[in-house]
């Protein structure tokens, strides 16, 4: 019986400490390429996406299609102007793990742009769409 509770405090322990490591500050989502892998699905409501990523960093509305992003900015501690027009440099210059933008159409998910910073140490994306398989490859020198 003595076992079977260290066992289970021991559980407990792992599973608390698990959760800490995939969030920020904020408690949103850390979000890595394989998350993002694993949860963007084409036509995903607005709540539902927020349900999965948080509350994004940024939305509006860019040629007719509404953006919303994520980043992995501590606002308060990094100096960046997040924009959903231009991919931020502090993702190869270190400053920033990623950015997603998620583009919606009649309020449904349907593209995810995520940009990080490769091995090779350049910025690479990883695409979903709904025409095409995921796309992954580098977007900088």
């Amino acid at each position: 019986m003595k076992k079977l509770l260290i066992c289970l405090s021991l559980l407990l322990f792992l599973v608390a400490c698990s959760n800490e490591e995939t969030t920020n500050s904020n408690k949103e989502p850390f979000i890595t390429k394989e998350f993002v892998e694993e949860t963007a699905k084409v036509g995903l409501s607005y709540d539902k996406v927020r349900e999965i990523f948080g509350k994004e960093t940024l939305s509006d509305v860019v040629d007719h299609t509404e953006i919303w992003l994520y980043d992995s900015a501590k606002h308060n501690e990094l100096e960046y102007n997040p924009s959903l027009e231009v991919i931020a440099g502090e993702i190869k210059s270190g400053k920033l793990d990623y950015q997603l933008y998620i583009n919606f159409i009649d309020k449904k998910a349907f593209m995810y742009s995520y940009f990080y910073k490769g091995d090779d140490g350049k910025v690479w994306q990883y695409a979903v769409t709904p025409d095409a398989e995921p796309f992954s490859g580098p977007v900088s020198n």
